[in-house]
């Protein structure tokens, strides 16, 4: 199991991304748009946002993310912890155990990028996103 530090942006990204692999000698590892996302309606001048990022800088490793268009971003919630699961009964007992006295933002499902994923903020305000990629 790897837990990852998850930062939300309102549409500055990838500017943040650039600055945070500047700051800690890393390397952006992957960028992903909003446009790849197959399914997805966003807005035409949403579609270059950043709908998921990684960095690298020795054994540290961030995301970030431009929100959902329209979605607000508040100070103190733009962080969240990303856990990267070693397998599907794991990841469910754990969505089942942080979503009691929680709030669901995405069910736990199967996604098009090839993992059982779901975002939760449980019932201490801390936010989750749990996933699970499959081999």
């Amino acid at each position: 199991m790897k837990l990852t530090p998850y930062l939300m942006f309102e549409g500055n990204a990838e500017e943040a991304l650039n600055f945070y692999a500047e700051v800690l000698n890393g390397e952006i590892e992957m960028i992903q748009r909003y446009s790849d996302g197959q399914g997805m309606q966003v807005p035409e001048h949403y579609a270059n946002k950043v709908l998921h990022g990684r960095l690298r800088a020795g054994e540290v490793v961030l995301y970030v993310s431009d929100a959902f268009p329209g979605q607000r971003v508040t100070t103190g919630d733009q962080v969240s912890l990303t856990v990267e699961f070693d397998s599907e009964e794991k990841t469910d007992q754990a969505y089942a155990k942080l979503q009691a006295g929680g709030e669901v933002r995405m069910p736990l499902q199967k996604t098009f990028w090839g993992a059982k994923y779901g975002k939760l903020v449980d019932a201490y305000g801390v936010q989750w996103d749990l996933n699970y990629q499959y081999s």
